[in-house]
Order: structure tokens, then sequence, then C-alpha cells
């Protein structure tokens, strides 16, 4: 599969992969649309790159950890992210400060 053509949800109990076609859910301009369909599925955390406001804030007042994953497989960036080596998303536009109530 191409990067960014589809949203994987990945059960870690069992490591079964549900593949939701993008069909322009990363490209609306708020970011609704992703944040929404992440909370459909209760999903903890989302691993992704950059993230819109809405998207971002939608997901952080549902408490779902935002993590930096770009650039590997899905299996390598499962392994980073249990074993805790990717980067926390803690605002929006991907710096280290953390606005507001959001965690």
């Amino acid at each position: 599969m191409k990067n960014g053509l589809y949203l994987l949800i990945v059960n870690m109990e069992d490591f079964s992969i549900t593949a939701i076609k993008n069909d322009n859910l990363f490209q609306s301009s708020s970011g609704e649309k992703l944040g929404n369909e992440v909370l459909k599925h209760d999903c903890e955390a989302l691993i992704t790159g950059k993230i819109k406001p809405l998207a971002f804030n939608i997901l952080a007042d549902a408490c779902v950890t935002r993590y930096f994953g770009i650039g590997n497989s899905v299996q390598n960036t499962i392994e980073l992210m249990k074993n805790r080596s990717l980067k926390l998303i803690r605002n929006y536009d991907g710096t280290e400060k953390c606005d507001g109530h959001h965690n």
C-alpha cells in the first residue's frame, strides 16, 4: 500500500489490521473527518505525520495519544511505538510546547 492512501487500524492484541481507504479522509481542510474516524474505531493512539488543528483537538480531547511515525514500515512503526521510541505529537504544529488542557 502506498503511504497516505489508507488509514490502518491495528488491534494490538491479535495484530489484525483494518484498512480504511483514504477517499479524501485526510484531505479535508479541517481534519475533522480523520479525527472522527479514529474515534469511531475507539483507537487509543494515532501514528501519523502532520496533523491539522481540528483533528488534533478532537483526538487530544478524547485522550488519543498522537505519535509521529513517518518513514517506517507498518511493522517497524508498531515496534517503535511499543518500545516508546516514537516522538509524541504534543500540539498540532509539531513543537514540544503543550497548550491548554491537552496531553
